[in-house]
């Protein structure tokens, strides 16, 4: 299989990632894997055309399915303390209200009949205490647990009853996963592990960020877009991918324009392929 690997759905509108998307809708790669985990992943990819069954959440090790949106939770049929009620504030935000004190708020769903989407829980000085995050079909995705309002935890739920995923965090910043009983120092160390288990399949990514890092072994560069930035210089971590033999992306696809700019600029060839990009 050939599949296209992209880090968030948070920029399907780059030229990269929109480009291995139409790979996978033409048939011309199998699937499209997906590094970062979103609760409304499947009706985001239906909005974009593509069918969630071809795309592979790679932190829920699972491929998506339809989201039923008829089975989300009503707003009004959230559990809530007893005495609370629901309020919508003049600036259009909801909150769950208890004797004049703001226990939580809600989010709807973007373009739903109020399905809710999450609930941020706030504790008695105001600050975040947890946050319960759903599905469209009201399963829930994850809860996150903070700690004087910093993040502390994330539990991915993926829709089951029990955790899945865990990532622990200091000083709001990710420190480690545990998952399948194991405990990964990097949330990339995590997702490359479950990319290289498909030691058979060829992957392809289009961004030189932190999806370099998470790429399997087996992991081809496509550059969408020209090899220079706004400076007119190499991208820094396409040089390095360039000069470093030991690199694990031992093959990158260029247009035939930017092949003979980088041989101009002296960088040897012996990675580069040229493709109709």
């Amino acid at each position: 299989m050939t599949i296209e690997i992209i880090n968030s759905l948070s920029y399907t509108n780059f030229p990269g990632i929109a480009w291995q998307i139409e790979q996978v809708k033409a048939g011309k790669s199998d699937a499209l894997w997906l590094a970062t985990p979103h609760e409304d992943a499947a009706y985001l990819l239906t909005k974009i055309g593509l069918d969630p069954a071809l795309v592979y959440d790679m932190y829920a090790q699972c491929y998506l399915e339809n989201i039923d949106s008829k089975n989300g939770i009503w707003w009004t049929d959230l559990p809530v303390p007893n005495n609370a009620q629901f309020v919508i504030n003049k600036d259009r935000t909801k909150s769950i209200i208890s004797r004049g004190h703001e226990l939580a708020r809600v989010r709807w769903f973007n373009d739903s009949k109020r399905i809710v989407q999450a609930v941020v829980w706030y504790d008695l000085d105001g600050k975040i205490d947890y946050k319960d995050i759903y599905r469209r079909d009201g399963k829930l995705f994850a809860k996150q647990y903070f700690s004087a309002g910093n993040l502390l935890t994330s539990d991915f739920y993926f829709g089951h009853e029990s955790v899945q995923v865990r990532d622990f965090y200091f000083e709001n910043h990710r420190n480690f996963v545990y998952a399948n009983d194991q405990k990964y120092a990097l949330a990339e160390d995590y997702i490359a592990q479950v990319g290289n288990k498909f030691s058979l399949d060829t992957f392809n990514v289009t961004q030189l960020g932190r999806e370099i890092n998470f790429a399997p072994q087996n992991t081809r560069l496509t550059i969408v877009g020209g090899v220079l930035d706004e400076k007119g210089k190499v991208w820094p971590n396409l040089a390095l991918i360039l000069r470093d033999v030991t690199h694990k992306i031992r093959q990158v696809t260029v247009t035939q324009s930017d092949f003979d700019s980088l041989k101009a600029l002296g960088f040897s060839t012996h990675k580069l392929h040229v493709g109709i990009i």
